[in-house]
C-alpha cells in the first residue's frame, strides 16, 4: 500500500519524485471534468527557443488557477508528439512530449514553435500532417518565432500578413517574396492565423489571449505573477511601444534603425550605425538621408525625443530624471529640444 502523503515533505529522492507525481495526479483529476476557458496544443520544432515555450506555458499556468496552486483549471496546455518523442531546444535542453496528437478541435489554438532556420525541415513528419488537419478544421494556429516560416511553407499564411523578427526579415522576404510581413508588431492576428516574433512578444500575445478567453482578472493575475513587484518603471512592452519607425526596404538601413531604436538613441553614434550597415560613414549618411529624409544624427536625436515624450506622458519621473534618462545633459537642454520638436515644453504634455 502506498502511504505517501502529499501534505508532508518527501524524505528521499524517490519519495520526492513520487510526491510530485501525486500532486500532479491530484491536480489533473481535479481539472479533468471541467472544460477550460483556454487550451493550447503545442508542437515543438528541433532547436526551438526555450523562452517561447515558457512564454506560452507560464502565463497559462498563472491564469489557470487561484493563488499559486498551478492547477490546470481555467487553462490547459499539451506538448504533443509520438510516444517517447522529445525535442531538443536551441539551448540543449530536451523536452518530452506529454500528449499524443490530440484532436485539434479540442484546443482553442495550436502553437507552432519553430527552431533554427537550417533545422526547419527536420521535424517529425506527423507535425506537418497535424497542422494541415488543424487548419482544415478551422482551428486557429499560432506561428511563434520561425514557426511563421513553417506556416508559410505549408501555405497557411496566404493572403495574411505575418509578424517577423527583424533578424529574420531578409530570410523571410527571400523565401516568401509574395507574402506581406511586418517587423514592427508584437503579434498579428489575421483570419485564424497568429504570428509572433518570439522573445518577450509571446508574453504580450498570451496576455491578450487570456484576456479574451478568461477575462481581465485572469489576464491581470498572469501579468502580476510574471512581473517584478518592486519595479516601478515601464515594462519591456511599454518601452517597445516607443519604437514606431516603419520598416524600410533597404536591409542595411533597416539594421541601422533597429540598432538605434533598440538603444532608444542612446550610446550609439552615426559611425556605429554605419558600421552595422556595412557602409562607410559617408555612404551611410547619404543613403540614410535618401531613405529616411534626415541625417542619421538627427534621427538619433528624434529617437531620444520620442522616448522622452513617451516617458513624459506615461511615467512619473521628473523632467530632470527624464532628461538624464534620454541622454540630455540637463533639464534645460531637454526642454529646448522637446519644444523645438513638439511645439510645447514637456510639462504641458503631462
Amino acid at each position: 500500500m502506498d502511504t505517501t502523503n502529499t501534505s508532508e515533505s518527501p524524505a528521499t529522492e524517490t519519495d520526492y519524485v513520487r510526491w510530485l507525481d501525486n500532486i500532479w495526479a491530484e491536480r489533473l483529476l481535479a481539472a479533468r471534468d471541467r472544460k477550460p476557458d483556454l487550451s493550447v496544443g503545442i508542437l515543438l520544432w528541433p532547436t526551438f527557443p526555450m523562452m517561447s515555450l515558457t512564454g506560452i506555458i507560464e502565463p497559462l499556468r498563472h491564469a489557470a488557477d487561484f493563488a499559486d496552486n498551478s492547477r490546470p483549471l481555467h487553462c490547459r496546455w499539451s506538448i504533443m508528439g509520438a510516444p517517447g518523442q522529445a525535442a531538443v531546444a536551441s539551448c540543449g535542453i530536451r523536452v518530452q512530449a506529454d500528449a499524443p496528437y490530440i484532436n485539434p478541435t479540442d484546443f482553442d489554438y495550436i502553437a507552432v514553435i519553430g527552431g533554427l532556420l537550417p533545422h526547419l525541415r527536420a521535424e517529425p513528419s506527423k507535425h506537418r500532417d497535424y497542422l494541415r488537419v488543424a487548419a482544415s478544421a478551422g482551428v486557429p494556429i499560432i506561428g511563434i518565432c520561425t514557426g511563421a516560416f513553417v506556416l508559410a511553407q505549408e501555405g497557411l499564411l496566404a493572403g495574411r500578413k505575418a509578424s517577423i523578427h527583424p533578424f529574420h526579415a531578409e530570410d523571410f522576404r527571400l523565401a516568401f517574396p509574395r507574402l506581406a510581413f511586418s517587423v514592427r508588431d508584437d503579434f498579428l492576428i489575421e483570419n485564424d492565423r497568429i504570428t509572433v516574433p518570439g522573445g518577450v512578444s509571446i508574453l504580450s500575445l498570451m496576455t491578450e489571449l487570456i484576456r479574451t478567453h478568461c477575462g481581465p482578472d485572469r489576464a491581470a493575475k498572469a501579468v502580476h505573477q510574471l512581473s517584478l513587484t518592486e519595479h516601478k518603471g515601464l515594462s519591456a512592452f511599454d518601452h517597445e511601444r516607443v519604437s514606431t519607425f516603419r520598416r524600410v526596404e533597404d536591409s542595411r538601413i533597416q539594421r541601422a534603425i533597429v540598432l538605434i531604436e533598440s538603444c532608444k538613441g542612446q550610446g550609439v553614434s552615426p559611425e556605429q550605425a554605419a558600421e552595422i550597415a556595412g557602409l562607410s560613414p559617408r555612404q551611410f549618411g547619404r543613403l540614410f538621408r535618401e531613405t529616411i529624409g534626415m541625417t542619421p544624427k538627427r534621427f538619433i536625436v528624434e529617437t531620444r525625443l520620442r522616448y522622452a515624450r513617451f516617458l513624459v506622458e506615461n511615467d512619473t519621473l521628473s523632467m530632470t530624471e527624464i532628461a538624464y534618462e534620454t541622454g540630455f545633459s540637463d533639464a534645460a537642454h531637454f526642454s529646448t529640444a522637446y519644444r523645438q520638436k513638439y511645439g510645447k515644453p514637456p510639462k504641458l504634455f503631462r
